[in-house]
């Protein structure tokens, strides 16, 4: 299994490339070459800006199907919102940016799914989260395909290959 990061600036293509390699859209080159044609439920999805429906914390963390109360409060203590058991039943929206984007992640735990894909999961965390989710990454990665779109470039790299992107303009 793995943990690939992608990193380079915003407009270089890091998304575009892998929905178009996933077969999500449409390539804009026809030398783009499929790699995933499997099923497309084996895929757990973060976007930059992560969808969250009318409802409950609870609801949002398994849209699917319900999960065992001991596996919500595990996912929330690894993305360092294990204080959060408490506002299960509070809307997503009660929360900061930060928070919504580990809660995102949390939900791609929950999901258990063999290929990650996360879109800026390091946006809007403080450098003790960002820490936190670095490492959960690196320990997952050991039993599924991750790959992480970031700007971040720290420390992050060290558990996993990275591919930098660039600017067509800077080519």
């Amino acid at each position: 299994m793995g943990l690939i990061y992608i990193t380079g600036p915003s407009g270089s293509g890091k998304t575009r490339m892998i929905l178009e390699m996933l077969g999500h859209i449409e390539s804009q080159d026809s030398e783009m070459k499929l790699i995933y044609d499997g099923d497309k439920n084996d895929i757990a999805w973060m976007p930059q800006n992560p969808i969250w429906f009318k409802g409950t914390l609870w609801e949002n963390l398994c849209p699917v199907e319900m999960r065992d109360l001991e596996e919500v409060k595990s996912a929330l203590k690894r993305v360092n919102l294990g204080h959060f058991e408490q506002r299960l039943g509070e809307s997503p929206n009660n929360f900061s940016g930060g928070e919504k984007r580990r809660l995102a992640i949390a939900r791609i735990i929950l999901l258990n799914r063999p290929l990650w894909i996360l879109d800026e999961p390091f946006a809007g965390l403080d450098k003790a989260n960002i820490e936190v989710i670095e490492n959960l990454l690196k320990e997952e990665s050991e039993a599924r395909e991750i790959f992480c779109i970031t700007h971040h470039v720290g420390d992050s790299t060290s558990g996993g290959i990275r591919l930098d992107f660039k600017k067509l303009d800077d080519v």
